[in-house]
């Protein structure tokens, strides 16, 4: 979701100020924040990280490159989540316990037993799985301090300024339109007079 799938949806933070020649150090700072894979033999179900923005599986930046012309620093947060769905899991545990007790000629497997087979079917279905993976886009002004998450999901955002804080060392704040327009270089009696304005309606002709 964001700039690279043409979303429009985003929004709005405002970082605290960039130090001088903050590339190498914000390079590095990716790098130690980037996105691992989880291992399917683990139990770990979700992981989240930074990773390129041109590339979801490498996670290196040259700093020469980390910042746009535009001031345009951006971002991509990959999450992957790897769990089983219930249903999914239900359903191969059923067969699990019938051909178990097919083959051993007895009744199926007790509560205790379903459990310890539950166990170790999940685990054979994770090895046998692709994690889903969801990118998160967002593109900070490294002049003006404005982010755009490219994302309207609370649960992402929420995500997000953990990461982008704890990456960064940068507190987000975020912000309604009105805080955003002295960004766009908006004097305040400017702002001010938006709520003098009339609204038109306009009809569409029939032809």
């Amino acid at each position: 979701m964001g700039l690279s799938s043409g979303s429009v949806s985003y929004l709005r933070f405002v970082a605290e100020p960039v130090p001088e020649a903050f590339e190498p150090r914000f390079c590095e700072a990716l790098w130690n924040h980037r996105f691992q894979e989880i291992d399917p033999h683990g139990e770990i179900e979700k992981a989240h990280g930074w990773v390129r923005f041109d590339d979801a599986f490498e996670a290196e930046i040259d700093p020469e490159s980390l910042v746009l012309e535009s001031g345009q620093l951006l971002l991509r947060l990959r999450i992957d989540t790897l769990k089983i769905p219930a249903a999914t899991l239900k359903a191969y545990v059923d067969k699990a316990a019938k051909d178990r007790a097919k083959k051993d000629g007895r009744d199926l497997p007790g509560k205790k037993e379903r459990e310890a087979l539950k166990l170790e079917v999940a685990k054979q279905l994770r090895v046998r799985s692709l994690p889903r993976m969801q990118l998160v886009e967002a593109a900070w002004n490294v002049h003006d301090g404005e982010v755009r998450l490219f994302s309207t999901s609370k649960g992402v955002a929420g995500l997000f300024v953990d990461h982008f804080e704890k990456t960064f060392e940068r507190k987000l704040q975020f912000v309604g339109l009105l805080e955003v327009l002295p960004l766009r270089g908006m004097t305040q009696q400017e702002i001010d007079g938006l709520a003098l304005i009339d609204a038109e309606r306009f009809h569409l002709i029939a032809r």
